[in-house]
């Protein structure tokens, strides 16, 4: 511990040598001691042995500011990433202080899509970093008795085979057998008079492997709950997504979006 007030007196040179040593004793233990030194001079660090903290003399030198604690690695300060980070990212911490650029969670919701003609919506240029997508219908209904189909694609193409997906009504009003496809995620619809709303969400288990699942009801007077889900593994990266039809049925009324999460 060494403290010293930074004033050389005037006295013999061994007496002045040893007020020199003391100044720099005092320097590079930091001022170290268990009561602040005095005087003080702004910007002027303080290693305080009693509370064990590493402080500096603020700007208007009227107050210490706590730097960090002594005894910890790296004065237990979150240590800066080794590399930058790319656009969009946010810093992470590894709980042990030390951070990392990693892409950060976002939730982008697309514009809404008029299901009023035709027989295919496309939602196209998916970012890379998606991870669960979320496709939202509103009253969709078909020009007669065709079910829904959602199709995953590359950026080579939409992908038309290696599905395994089924759906189902749930209601006594209605039938409740099952319809299936390889083709995509079928939602059943199945007649011209019903709309469908609710939303499927297909997400990204691992590597090129999605997964989907939807929740809905028809929207006419029965009320009757959809069911579906499925699963299909992508030749590469998902970059578009495609509703479509089981026949050549076109959309006739209501809007569908496209909600992105990573």
């Amino acid at each position: 511990m060494a403290q010293h007030d930074y004033v050389i007196d005037n006295a013999s040179g061994a007496a002045v040598r040893a007020d020199l040593n003391n100044v720099l004793t005092a320097i590079v233990s930091n001022n170290s001691g268990a009561t602040a030194p005095t005087p003080t001079y702004a910007y002027q660090w303080w290693a305080d042995t009693t509370t064990g903290l590493l402080k500096i003399r603020n700007a208007a030198n009227t107050d210490f500011v706590t730097v960090g604690t002594l005894a910890s690695a790296n004065l237990g300060l979150v240590v800066a990433p080794s590399a930058a980070g790319t656009a969009d990212q946010v810093l992470s911490t590894d709980g042990a202080g030390v951070q990392t650029y990693v892409d950060r969670a976002r939730l982008v919701r697309n514009t809404a899509v008029a299901s009023t003609s035709g027989t295919e919506i496309d939602f196209t240029s998916i970012p890379t970093w998606v991870k669960r997508v979320t496709v939202l219908f509103n009253s969709v209904s078909l020009s007669a008795t065709a079910n829904l189909l959602i199709q995953l694609g590359t950026s080579s193409a939409f992908e038309t085979t290696g599905y395994a997906s089924a759906s189902s009504y749930a209601g006594a009003a209605v039938d409740s057998s099952a319809a299936t496809s390889t083709a995509g995620f079928i939602i059943r619809a199945g007649l011209d008079t019903a709309g469908v709303g609710g939303s499927m969400t297909i997400s990204n288990i691992s590597g090129n492997i999605w997964v989907a699942s939807f929740a809905g009801c028809r929207t006419d007077a029965t009320a009757s709950a959809i069911i579906s889900g499925g699963t299909k593994t992508l030749s590469a990266v998902l970059t578009q997504l495609r509703i479509t039809t089981t026949s050549t049925d076109t959309f006739d009324a209501g809007s569908i979006n496209t909600i992105y999460e990573g």
